[in-house]
């Protein structure tokens, strides 16, 4: 039997899913939410994260063991269906314009990605408000540490050698529950396109140039810059308006870091369509036919401990 051009939008369904799975992966396999997120997958459509906090260190092994318990936080997570949809002109399929679709479903794949990049760069700028699994901002002076101390990853000066130094030092000597360092070595650096400029040359220039002024006799000179290769800097336009002097410099080389992207293993991200050969309502209606993808995650705090952030 001869194919018609109402057969075209459903054997063209399982070529353009396809290519939103291909474009999808491409993009997440190397996005931002993924280099600087802790991926979890849950089957929950809310999940507890009671074991958050410090984990013990290791110790000499004399007579027994000395488990230490979980603390008890009662952090959750719950997921947000989150979709995104577009229309195409039935005439656009009859008429072949099929290149063109696909460019469409690639892109509507990449803004899933963009998505999850969005809301977790957000979730670091908000973290001066919202609360972490402790009880208190995210970013804050004074997280409950131990036996009634505490300690901060809350930073209020603009981006540059000095405050970069203080923050590494900071994070390097954040203590477990029983006053040890944890050994956080932050390794990315995390700023909008505000600070973007300053951040590669504070961190990739082989030099620095120290600039005499009018009131320093000291000559203007160079020398070596002791932060080049030690950080990988991540720009997000999402660091934006109120945010755009925001910076963060993160540890994300830990099993748990600082943000947590909570994904359903059990509903995966789905591309569909609304384009049946027996013309739908829609399509008999408006003359299009709808493709879509929907997706349940959401992104919560980890560990304070691997994240520092400074707001002006």
């Amino acid at each position: 039997m001869a194919i018609t051009k109402s057969d075209i939008p459903s054997l063209l369904l399982p070529g353009l899913k396809t290519e939103f799975d291909l474009a999808y992966r491409k993009r997440i396999d190397s996005g931002v939410a993924q280099l600087i997120a802790t991926t979890i997958t849950t089957t929950n459509p809310s999940q507890k994260y009671a074991w958050l906090g410090a984990t013990p260190g290791m110790q000499e092994f004399v007579d027994e063991r000395k488990p230490q318990g979980m603390q008890e936080f009662n952090y959750t997570i719950e997921d947000k269906v989150f979709e995104a949809s577009i229309a195409v002109d039935r005439k656009a399929i009859e008429d072949d314009q099929y290149d063109l679709i696909r460019l469409r479903i690639r892109d509507l794949a990449e803004r899933v990605a963009d998505h999850q990049h969005r809301i977790v760069v957000e979730s670091l700028a908000n973290g001066f408000t919202d609360e972490g699994y402790d009880g208190v901002s995210f970013f804050n002076t004074a997280h409950p540490v131990g036996d009634g101390s505490t300690y901060g990853n809350h930073g209020t000066s603009a981006l540059d050698a000095t405050s970069l130094a203080s923050a590494i030092n900071q994070m390097m000597l954040v203590p477990n529950d029983k006053q040890d360092p944890m050994g956080i070595i932050p390794d990315t650096l995390v700023v909008g396109p505000k600070n973007q400029w300053n951040a590669t040359e504070l961190v990739e220039s082989p030099v620095a140039v120290y600039k005499g002024n009018a009131g320093d006799t000291a000559p203007s000179n160079s020398y070596k810059n002791v932060f080049e290769g030690k950080f990988r800097v991540v720009v997000s336009p999402y660091l934006r308006d109120a945010a755009d002097d925001y910076w963060f410099l993160l540890d994300t080389t830990r099993a748990v870091r600082g943000i947590i992207l909570q994904q359903r293993s059990d509903v995966p991200v789905e591309f569909s369509a609304l384009d049946s050969a027996n013309p739908s309502d829609t399509t008999w209606w408006q003359d299009r036919y709808f493709y879509g993808v929907r997706a349940r995650y959401n992104v919560g705090y980890g560990l304070w401990q691997t994240a520092f952030g400074a707001v002006l």
